[in-house]
């Protein structure tokens, strides 16, 4: 989800002189600010809104680490925040599918087991009959 928030666009050039290689004390940077945008999402997706402190602080973020303007980055953070949050609706509709249907089944089986025992304990009754019948012949 957040891979796209910093995803560069092809039209950027790097600084002259960049190898484009940055050096570990930036990589660790970019994670731990990665991870933290990481967890804003997951909070705002978890209580339904994202705060405007929480978008401001995204897009400022992403705007510093691809060379976006801040509207475009601001843009881009909503944009993202709404799939992510079209994306958890949809699943949490299959999740209730799934679960009404798996509801549905176990009935459907409960009553099949109920009638099998019923039949079979008629079943169960009438050769004991029969049986009966013999014997005392």
């Amino acid at each position: 989800m957040t891979d796209s928030l910093f995803r560069k666009d092809p039209g950027t050039t790097s600084a002259p002189g960049a190898t484009g290689q940055p050096d570990a004390g930036q990589a660790a940077s970019e994670r731990a600010t990665t991870a933290e945008v990481g967890r804003i999402f997951a909070n705002a997706l978890r209580t339904g809104t994202l705060s405007p402190e929480d978008s401001r602080y995204a897009s400022q973020v992403v705007a510093q680490r691809t060379g976006l303007s801040q509207q475009d980055a601001e843009k881009r953070v909503n944009d993202v925040y709404s799939r992510a949050k079209a994306a958890l609706e949809e699943t949490k509709t299959k999740a209730k599918a799934m679960a009404d249907s798996a509801r549905k089944a176990t009935a459907y089986g409960s009553l099949w087991i109920f009638i099998s025992l019923v039949l079979g304990a008629l079943f169960a009754s009438y050769c004991a009959t029969l049986g009966g019948r013999q014997r005392d012949l």
